[in-house]
């Protein structure tokens, strides 16, 4: 056999080897060095040493430490949660945590394009090297696609790409382990959550993009007069449930841009409850696209949830409470007023027909046996020294009691947080509308990972966050001392082994006169699967 054939034979057999050390590694529990987010396998790089096949040695201390904020992320277990399977993702020359959290990393920075990525984030060696590359793959990289030094540690497309390869599923069950994580931790607490849905925005050459088509009037210059103009927009919804003072996105999902919100309203409740736990919401204060009587009915009578959520101006309860402006009745409409503004509080209304069960849906069609329920509305009749003219109110639908309008306004009030705070700042700031690739599976990746981020910084920003990362930071001095006195640690392309010199010279064939009276030849060979 040419010695080319050998060198192919014996690549291949380490691929092999590598590959049955990620099986390994993923079914046992992950063990990070503090600097590094390599897993710990004393037998794969033991049988690594045996063949002379491993990359580099070093002494056991004297390491550098992590950033404080990626601390964070290990000391909560955040970085176990990046550790997914991958569908369609073959080549594992770079493992998918450590993908994955680059492509994190390039969202903190606020890197705007992948053609950023190698002067931005690619040149900074440093953290390369904290987020757990060798300086031999920041070098010479993790393969050959392309050439050059933007080739290194990978080809910015090959980062790009590897978002492609996860389901929508995987990468919301590292969104839900993220929120578990943080839930279990103590950094949601609160009783009331917002909902909301934000467009991303895409060109129809995105694979799996949806199509939303809606009709605007707008004023032709040219006829001089208003004419009705079709708008086609193409992408995805973001559709989000936040905490309302913890700023954490409990549940999230993303779909196609045409699909309505009210559809996904249960589906996003019972992921939040399986996330921060049952019975956790106790108010929700949703956006109008999300109005569906069914779904509201369920929220109150299934879930214990109460609701406020802005009615449209074409529905019969909204005429209907316009039309009790000024109408007295001591048992069913309250007032209040504060400084520049008055409102209205309507209870029992029963013209919402939608309002029910699935019985209640089913009769309302048919028309027959069909008795309404009431809902409760309240009305703003003047705001900011203006007065609304009659039949041009906002009428909001609430669950709660309305003998106190003023309170059912300002609870209101605050989810416009959601739209202030989080969606603009995940778009100005977090760049969540620039996608890597126009696929569906790369936009899903893209906004679920930036939503991680959001989650992570909101709770490390904290007091509670902060004490965290601090005492991760002295936890991981300790345990990196006390892995690595007296030791060498042993660095593999994607493990590394911790041994005294003793056993590093007994697998190097070099052992020590007085090796046996130590350690059990035999019994270190058979442990590490040497033969």
């Amino acid at each position: 056999m040419s010695q080319r054939k050998k060198t192919v034979k014996k690549q291949g057999a380490l691929r092999r080897a590598g590959k049955r050390g990620l099986r390994r590694a993923a079914r046992c529990n992950r063990d990070y060095l503090a600097w590094r987010h390599l897993t710990r396998n004393q037998k794969e790089v033991a049988q690594r040493i045996w063949k002379g096949d491993y990359q580099k040695i070093g002494p056991g201390g004297g390491w550098g430490f992590l950033d404080r904020f990626v601390v964070f992320m290990k000391t909560i277990g955040f970085l176990e949660c990046l550790d997914v399977a991958g569908v369609g993702y073959v080549r594992r020359m770079i493992t998918i945590a450590k993908l994955l959290l680059t492509y994190q990393v390039k969202i903190l920075l606020g890197i705007e394009s992948m053609n950023q990525v190698p002067g931005l984030l690619f040149n900074d060696v440093g953290l390369l090297m904290m987020l757990g590359y060798t300086a031999e793959q920041v070098e010479n990289g993790h393969c050959r696609r392309g050439k050059g030094k933007n080739t290194r540690p990978m080809n910015k497309n090959t980062l790009a790409d590897a978002l492609d390869k996860f389901s929508p599923e995987e990468l919301e069950g590292i969104l839900n382990g993220g929120v578990k994580l943080l839930a279990k931790l103590g950094f949601i607490r609160d009783t009331t959550f917002l909902m909301d849905a934000t467009d991303l925005p895409t060109t129809e050459k995105c694979k799996g993009a949806g199509r939303r088509t809606v009709d605007k009037e707008k004023w032709s210059r040219k006829e001089k007069r208003t004419v009705t103009i079709s708008e086609t927009t193409f992408g995805f919804k973001l559709m989000l449930l936040r905490s309302l003072d913890s700023r954490i996105i409990v549940a999230a999902k993303v779909r196609p841009i045409q699909e309505s919100e009210k559809d996904w309203t249960l589906a996003l409740v019972r992921q939040a409850a399986k996330n921060i736990g049952e019975g956790k919401i106790k108010l929700l204060l949703i956006d109008r696209g999300y109005l569906d009587g069914l779904t509201l009915w369920v929220l109150k009578h299934n879930y214990g949830i109460d609701w406020i959520i802005p009615l449209r101006a074409d529905m019969h309860i909204t005429k209907d409470a316009r039309g009790l402006r000024n109408t007295v009745d001591a048992k069913k409409i309250f007032r209040e007023q504060r400084e520049d503004l008055k409102v209205v509080g309507i209870a029992g209304l029963v013209s919402y027909d939608q309002y029910g069960d699935e019985e209640h849906q089913k009769k309302y069609r048919n028309g027959m046996d069909f008795k309404a329920n009431a809902a409760n509305t309240v009305m703003v009749t003047r705001w900011k020294k203006e007065a609304y003219e009659p039949g041009h109110e906002p009428v909001f639908l609430t669950s709660l009691a309305v003998s106190r309008p003023l309170n059912i306004l300002d609870k209101y009030d605050l989810r416009s947080l959601i739209e202030n705070q989080t969606n603009r700042e995940l778009k100005q700031g977090r760049l969540i509308s620039k996608i890597p690739k126009k696929t569906e599976n790369a936009v899903t990746a893209h906004a679920i990972l930036t939503l991680c981020m959001y989650n992570l910084t909101n709770a490390y920003r904290t007091e509670q966050g902060q004490n965290l990362a601090e005492s991760g930071i002295r936890r991981f001095r300790r345990e990196t001392a006390r892995q690595t006195r007296d030791k060498i640690v042993v660095f593999t392309e994607e493990h590394y082994g911790i041994f005294d010199l003793e056993e590093f010279a007994f697998l190097l064939g070099r052992p020590s006169k007085w090796f046996s009276r130590h350690i059990d030849a035999e019994a270190f060979k058979e442990e590490h699967g040497i033969t």
